[in-house]
């Protein structure tokens, strides 16, 4: 009547302890039963790349309003320009470092070659899915990496496994993934937790990092990496 599909007679507890077992599984429902019964196909969404589905097509050049103090920059050709790949980014975080931090915000799609261009600083998105997916990406935050004089990379989330790829780390798929709004994160260097939401079903092993690198935040329910920092 509603047109607010609904679903009954299924034992959630039987449910609950096959995904405590067995860790995160596909699953479906069939409509009907017997002869009747409609079967649908597993679909499994790691066997896609997904952030080719959710990032943007065309590179995209955002500005901060203008604002008195904007004069002076623009006299001194200071605005800080920051690059950022799409691989699934939120608007907030696009709204926030154009109208809060007032940067050139320069937005480019995941497969985007920006290894031959010039930036302040590098940001790799959000985004879903096993960031193995992200080759090309990959491939060119490596580039980067490598010159003499390479600017500043900051990965959230997916990025943070994209920017572990490219030093040569592994990623490995979680058994539940971290998810929710209360996720506690220790930073390793002052041992301050902070509580931080999350939607993520892949990690860095630790233990790939190269010797150069280290991590920088932990989750402190099950110990699985949130973040990595380049040893100076």
């Amino acid at each position: 009547e509603q047109r607010v599909p609904g679903i009954y007679g299924v034992d959630t507890r039987a449910v609950t302890k096959l995904i405590r077992q067995h860790g995160a599984v596909l699953g479906k429902i069939e409509i009907g039963s017997g002869a009747m019964v409609q079967t649908i196909e597993f679909d499994n969404p790691n066997t896609r790349n997904l952030s080719a589905q959710v990032s943007r097509t065309e590179r995209q050049v955002f500005l901060p309003p203008p604002l008195d103090a904007d004069v002076a920059i623009a006299d001194q050709g200071k605005r800080v320009h920051i690059l950022a790949v799409d691989c699934g980014i939120k608007n907030n975080i696009i709204r926030y470092l154009v109208n809060v931090l007032r940067v050139k915000l320069t937005v480019v799609p995941w497969d985007y070659d920006f290894s031959g261009e010039e930036f302040d600083g590098l940001f790799l998105s959000n985004g879903p899915g096993d960031p193995t997916h992200c080759e090309k990406t990959i491939d060119h935050i490596r580039v980067v990496m490598q010159r003499p004089n390479p600017p500043p990379i900051f990965g959230i989330c997916l990025g943070n496994q994209l920017l572990a790829l490219a030093a040569g780390a592994k990623t490995y798929k979680m058994k539940f993934g971290n998810r929710g709004m209360n996720q506690p994160c220790v930073d390793l260097r002052t041992t301050r937790c902070y509580i931080t939401p999350q939607n993520h079903g892949y990690a860095v092993d630790n233990t790939s990092l190269p010797t150069e690198w280290t991590p920088l935040m932990v989750n402190a329910n099950d110990g699985s990496n949130e973040g990595i920092i380049h040893q100076m």
